[in-house]
């Protein structure tokens, strides 16, 4: 992966790479994201994820990663979603998106399918979607 985002930041300035990184701080402490503008941190309303979060969130800030936000993951009741706001806004960054617990997310996943092909018009498909429309708003604005 750093050789890829080296490559695509050596021969493409200015391109969007959107990585989905596994779980974990090695990526962060091993200096794969060196290039990153935005550190995107999935946490769920679970006191170990937002430890996680935590940590994940002081490692970025240490290594000078300009901007860290949050995704709400697995998000059964607004109580969640208001908890993790309450939790990015203690780490001053935002909550991106709140992304439901939705049953048809592992049936697609148990059949090795997209969750687009199965159930396109869902909660979770529609809250990723704006997730997308934030992200492509965010980087148009910054490439103005």
């Amino acid at each position: 992966m750093r050789d890829f985002i080296d490559q695509v930041e050596g021969e493409l300035p200015g391109t969007v790479v959107v990585a989905d990184m596994e779980a974990g701080l090695e990526h962060l402490s091993i200096g794969t994201l060196r290039y990153i503008d935005l550190l995107l941190v999935v946490v769920q309303p679970t006191a170990k994820t937002m430890m996680t979060a935590d940590r994940t969130y002081k490692l970025a800030l240490e290594l000078g990663i300009p901007e860290v936000a949050f995704l709400g993951n697995r998000i059964r009741r607004p109580a969640d979603t208001e908890q993790l706001r309450a939790f990015a806004a203690d780490h001053g960054s935002e909550l991106l998106v709140a992304i439901p617990e939705d049953d048809n997310v592992r049936w697609a996943d148990a059949q090795s399918r997209c969750i687009l092909d199965l159930a396109p018009d869902t909660a979770v498909v529609h809250a990723v979607g704006r997730l997308a429309d934030t992200l492509e708003r965010r980087s148009t604005a910054e490439v103005v």
